[in-house]
């Protein structure tokens, strides 16, 4: 049976040395590595966040409209989705967008049966759009398409080898955890998604992985392997 994950990605990650906005050979790099694992038969969704380009929920300008931002928020995460569905299907891989909130003539509505078919053809699948609400982070969109599409897993992609007991660039004596439980990451209060994410793995029972994307992680995530820090129910 075909393996399949929802891989959750940082609109930074999409930026490259860049300070802000998207760096197209990084982008391109990412993609190809990615076209390959779909290409060995694995299916992939995809939810990627639009940090990149605006972060409504962090907007420094006083009195600024919070869902005025987080709407603007949405459609970046729409201009990422687009970048990498390009350059997917410029590696040969179907690929389609798919939104929560209406872009006529851009990305359609959300639709199992058609990302089934797509996954039938070996092709992919990114969402946009977040949730479709402000005040809901991109974090609690992925576990959301990551139950939708029956995933075996979700992977965060992050610049760093896993979760850690704290910011491993900030303290040189950060523990990193090989295995973690939902239930701990709670208490601990550790931030690897936030705690509506982590409430909805935990009640479904879904397994969440946490690594590099920088390295061969992703890879071998894919093939079944245990990379970075598996996150568990008990």
């Amino acid at each position: 049976m075909k393996k399949r994950f929802l891989i959750k990605l940082s609109g930074e990650s999409l930026k490259g040395a860049l300070q802000y906005g998207i760096s197209y050979p990084d982008v391109d790099k990412l993609c190809y590595r990615l076209a390959n694992i779909i290409k060995k038969g694995v299916d992939l969704g995809f939810v990627i966040g639009g940090g990149n380009i605006f972060r409504g929920a962090s907007c420094e300008i006083e009195g600024y409209d919070r869902i005025t931002g987080d709407n603007i928020g949405m459609l970046a995460t729409a201009i990422n989705s687009l970048t990498i569905s390009e350059r997917l299907r410029h590696y040969g891989v179907k690929c389609i967008v798919q939104s929560a909130i209406k872009i006529e003539g851009i990305a359609e509505l959300f639709n199992r049966d058609k990302v089934e078919e797509v996954f039938k053809e070996n092709g992919a699948v990114v969402f946009c759009g977040g949730t479709g609400n402000p005040f809901v982070s991109t974090d609690t969109a992925a576990v959301i398409k990551s139950l939708q599409i029956n995933a075996n897993a979700i992977f965060k992609a992050t610049k760093v080898d896993g979760i850690y007991d704290k910011d491993p660039f900030k303290f040189a004596d950060a523990k990193k955890y090989d295995t973690i439980t939902y239930d701990e990451i709670i208490r601990k209060n550790i931030e690897v998604m936030d705690l509506t994410a982590m409430l909805m793995l935990k009640k479904n029972k879904m397994k969440l992985m946490v690594f590099n994307m920088n390295d061969d992680s992703l890879e071998r995530a894919c093939t079944g392997e245990t990379v970075g820090t598996l996150v568990t129910i008990e």
